[in-house]
C-alpha cells in the first residue's frame, strides 16, 4: 500500500489528515511515523484495568492522554469518544461505571479499524 492510499483510508476512517499534517508543519515522513506508533498507543488493557480497578488517577490520566493523543493525530471519532469518557468521568467518577465501560469499549471500537489498517501498511512496508 502506498502512502497516498493510507492516507486516504486514514481519512475513510475519520482521520482528518489535512489538519494533522497541518501540525507536522506538513512534513508526511514525521507524520507517518507516529502514525505508525498507534496500534500500541491504541491499546485499552490499562484503561479498562484502571476501570475495573477504580483507579481514579490511572483511569484519568490514561484516558486523557488518549484524548490528546487522538486530537494531535485529528483522529476525531477516537477523540469524541475520549472527550466524552472524560466529561461523564469528571461528573460522576466511577458511579456509572456500566456508561463508562460502554464509552471505552466504543473508542476501542472506533479504533479496531485504524489499527488495523496501520498494522497492514506497516507489515506492508516491511515486505517491500
Amino acid at each position: 500500500m502506498k502512502q497516498q492510499e493510507l492516507l486516504a483510508q486514514l481519512k475513510r476512517l475519520g482521520l482528518n489528515t489535512q489538519e494533522a499534517l497541518g501540525r507536522f508543519m506538513g512534513n508526511e515522513t514525521l507524520f507517518l511515523s507516529f502514525v505508525r506508533q498507534l496500534p500500541e498507543k491504541l491499546d485499552f488493557t490499562g484503561i479498562l484495568q484502571s476501570l475495573e480497578a477504580q483507579d481514579e488517577e490511572r483511569f484519568y490520566v490514561q484516558v486523557h492522554n488518549l484524548k490528546g493523543m487522538a486530537g494531535n493525530l485529528s483522529i476525531g471519532p477516537v477523540f469524541d469518544c475520549a472527550q466524552a469518557i472524560l466529561v461523564e468521568f469528571r461528573a460522576s467518577k466511577f458511579q456509572h461505571e456500566k456508561k463508562l465501560t460502554a464509552l471505552v469499549r466504543e473508542a476501542e471500537l472506533e479504533s479496531e479499524a485504524l489499527s488495523k489498517l496501520i498494522r497492514q501498511y506497516v507489515e506492508e512496508e516491511g515486505q517491500a
